[in-house]
């Protein structure tokens, strides 16, 4: 099998194939988890990834969209808050057509069920938990009770909602540094960018260009 794409993460390799189908393979090219039965899949970091259903990701990438509606004419919507409006509106009219997201352990087993609306980019990040959106709520899952083989580590004394944390003024003012000594304004930058910005640039970030 040719693939466009092929990256090897401690006993496993994530791959995408020649007609754009995602899989996982063994370090022997043996099938772990079959091309395409997610629609898109994320790299491996302690023995968890984050998988997606076909669909719709929900995201928003660009801040100048044109949008097929169901007139069959175009209507071009501008601007990052109005393209998240936009989705937003549209997902609770089609969700079939949105996709779902869950995490997978290094055997491909669902450790985390694919039915969350958004899992936060933990890759390269060295974090012991993320979170997790389903129908407006998010909480944090922590990966020692998706991989039994990890480290019991401390949980964060910071609980807010998803609207929290996408709406309100003062989240940016928090301090951000729990007394486990791990920096929760860097979490939060990679958390909210998903790495489309580039690396964290340190503290104070002002998080007006992501227009929340």
């Amino acid at each position: 099998m040719e693939y466009k794409s092929y990256k090897t993460y401690g006993n496993v390799i994530v791959a995408q194939s020649s007609d754009y189908k995602w899989g996982v393979l063994d370090l022997e090219g043996n099938e772990i988890v079959p091309f395409g039965k997610y629609g898109w899949i994320d790299g491996f970091d302690k023995g968890l990834a984050r998988v997606r259903t076909h669909g719709n990701s929900g995201r928003v990438a660009n801040t100048i969209a044109i949008i097929d509606l169901e007139s069959d004419k175009a209507k071009v919507v501008e601007g990052r808050e109005n393209l998240e409006d936009f989705i937003r509106l549209d997902k609770a009219k089609h969700p079939e057509q949105y996709a779902k997201w869950g995490i997978i352990n290094e055997e491909g087993e669902e450790v985390l069920p694919v039915e969350y609306d958004d899992i936060w980019n933990f890759l390269g990040k060295n974090r012991f938990s993320t979170r997790v959106v389903k129908d407006g709520e998010s909480h944090e899952v922590y990966f020692h009770d998706l991989n039994p083989s990890l480290p019991v580590r401390g949980q964060r004394n910071i609980s807010r909602s998803y609207e929290d944390y996408h709406c309100d003024g003062d989240w940016r003012n928090d301090d951000w540094r729990n007394d486990d000594g791990i920096d929760y304004e860097e979490e939060t930058w990679y958390a909210l960018t998903d790495g489309q910005y580039g690396d964290y640039p340190g503290p104070g970030v002002d998080y007006d260009f992501l227009s929340f």
